[in-house]
């Protein structure tokens, strides 16, 4: 198939931003030449067009794109690294919800941990984790009745067991976070969105349509 590409609204504005920033810093160090004593609302605007310059170089940063459809199946991409979940490793993705709430994520239900574990970078699992925290202790709240078992909940096991094969460390804690969050809203892998709800379901309706098209020729 034809590569498909998703593009991630954080980088979009990055390089506006920045020449606006700059030249706003520009403008306010010409002003100086006819002052004697620098104001404070020139300081402020300083500090404006600082923050403005790091936010635009921090939109840079990110990925043009933040998913890709190819023959390879969904991949990832992130400032600090990607993943990729081949398409006969889930079933099906969508939007997950919380107090019958949709979230801001795009949920993968996974299907084969292996073929996706097996290619994931340890950093890029730790940063994925800490991303998600919030996310996960709300999984894991909403599991428990009473909700006094949360802290025991949160503790990760240090070894992971599938059909195949045993894993420790970094991607044994994150399999046990997809086990975990697979129990409480029906999907193992996320991807944060900034997208509307409407057009999040979208997406995940063409997901759907390329992996169940890619799965019968691959099974053809």
């Amino acid at each position: 198939m034809q590569a498909i590409k998703i593009k991630a609204a954080a980088s979009l504005g990055g390089a506006k931003l920045m020449l606006a920033s700059g030249a706003m810093a520009l403008l306010l160090m010409v002003s100086l030449l006819w002052v004697n004593q620098l104001q404070l609302w020139q300081g402020l605007a300083f500090v404006a067009a600082g923050l403005g310059m790091f936010a635009g170089w921090a939109k840079l940063a990110e990925p043009a794109y933040f998913l890709q459809m190819d023959d390879l199946g969904v991949q990832y991409r992130h400032r600090n690294g990607n993943w990729t979940l081949p398409w006969q490793s889930f079933l099906y993705s969508g939007i997950p919800q919380y107090e019958q709430r949709a979230l801001a994520y795009i949920g993968f239900k996974v299907t084969d941990y292996d073929s996706f574990l097996q290619h994931l970078p340890l950093r890029f699992a730790v940063r994925i984790m800490s991303e998600q925290r919030a996310l996960y202790i709300e999984a894991v709240r909403q599991g428990c009745e009473s909700g006094r078992c949360a802290s025991e909940l949160l503790v990760e096991g240090e070894h992971f067991n599938t059909s195949k094969q045993q894993y420790t460390g970094i991607k044994a804690a994150f399999a046990y976070r997809m086990q975990r969050l697979s129990a409480q809203t029906g999907f193992d892998l996320f991807v944060s969105v900034t997208m509307s709800e409407t057009d999040t379901q979208q997406l995940c309706q063409q997901i759907n349509q390329a992996r169940l098209q890619l799965v019968q020729n691959t099974v053809t």
